[in-house]
């Protein structure tokens, strides 16, 4: 995992592997089987650049999580790529960057802690999504929680995770974990981040939108 591939047919077949492996960890731990055909590539696939790929996906809004692992020495990160797999079981997912300083623990850790970030909470969110100053300094409120793991306070809910599996993804890893235990801790918006900036939610009245049969 740890070694850079630049042949094309290796990743290929690696992302081939890759989609296979979610396939069967969803289907050991209980979810449907996999679709026929999962995780074929195309031979011929057409590369986005980096660019245009970052300034697209700039219109997606997203939810701003932290993870954190280390029963000994914490580490933690920023994340908008957490994800629902499943709710029975419950799966979640999230990346994590291969030259992150966290990946090492992250990747050695029996379980995580997903936190889901408050409106207003920014500052945090920026403080866990840079790289070099300290994370868990007395700018942070933090304390033990749930198998030893830092745990953020003052956050929207938070997961402790169990991971199942650290899939290749580019320069990232694919951690699928299952939730193990899960607390909802105050009440309020989320904290979104859209367009390279972190945004609330609008206030006013709800529109509703017709739903298809």
């Amino acid at each position: 995992m740890t070694e850079v591939l630049s042949a094309a047919d290796e990743v290929a077949q690696e992302a081939g592997e890759a989609a296979r492996e979610v396939s069967d960890v969803a289907q050991e731990a209980g979810a449907v089987a996999p679709a026929a055909g999962a995780g074929a590539v195309p031979q011929e696939a057409v590369v986005v650049a980096p660019e245009l790929l970052r300034s697209v996906l700039r219109h997606h809004a997203k939810g701003v999580a932290v993870i954190t692992a280390g029963a000994e020495q914490p580490v933690g990160f920023c994340a908008t790529s957490l994800a629902s797999l499943s709710l029975d079981p419950p799966l979640v997912s999230f990346t994590v960057g291969l030259r992150s300083s966290s990946w090492p623990t992250v990747r050695a850790a029996p379980h995580v802690m997903v936190h889901l970030l408050a409106e207003g909470q920014e500052e945090l969110a920026r403080t866990f999504g840079g790289a070099g100053a300290p994370k868990f300094g007395h700018g942070t409120r933090w304390h033990r929680g749930a198998h030893g793991l830092p745990v953020l306070d003052d956050v929207l809910a938070w997961l402790a995770v169990e991971p199942l599996s650290h899939l290749p993804a580019g320069d990232h890893a694919l951690v699928v974990g299952r939730v193990v235990t899960a607390r909802s801790v105050t009440a309020g918006a989320p904290l979104v981040h859209h367009d390279g900036a972190f945004v609330g939610l609008a206030v006013g009245a709800p529109e509703v939108f017709s739903r298809g049969t």
